[in-house]
């Protein structure tokens, strides 16, 4: 008798939280090049952070849902729950405060990753 491979519950989540921070580094790191070299605004510089929170979610989202290959929407929505959680605290520490920003980033970070999610289970596996 074959023993049956047992995954762990956790690794979706924890392999797309992990591929989720380190894009959304190295999107920052990018857009902190561009706008160091552009010399732009400083409200760039939210938006260049908000577009690096949703890449990174939506690909925390998309490596779950690859991983676990059911319950997209719902794998997505617990990885970007779990992605804008530790982002949230060191906003709100940091940044004196809730805001109605906090909000907007909370709602940007669930859909992007709820979609990554859903988009990660229907992908089609290479033959």
């Amino acid at each position: 008798m074959r023993k049956r491979k047992r995954n762990s519950r956790l690794l979706p989540y924890a392999a797309g939280l992990i591929v989720g921070y380190i894009a959304a580094l190295l999107v920052s790191m990018l857009a902190a090049a561009l706008l160091s070299l552009t010399d732009a605004a400083v409200q760039t510089a939210g938006a260049a952070a908000v577009l690096a929170m949703s890449i990174g979610s939506f690909l925390c989202g998309q490596t779950a849902g690859i991983i676990k290959h059911r319950d997209g929407l719902k794998t997505g929505a617990l990885c970007g729950i779990a992605f804008a959680l530790p982002l949230m605290i060191l906003s709100a520490v940091f940044g004196g405060g809730w805001s109605a920003m906090f909000f907007v980033k909370l709602l940007l970070c669930v859909s992007f990753a709820a979609v990554g999610g859903v988009a990660g289970v229907n992908r089609e596996e290479k033959p």
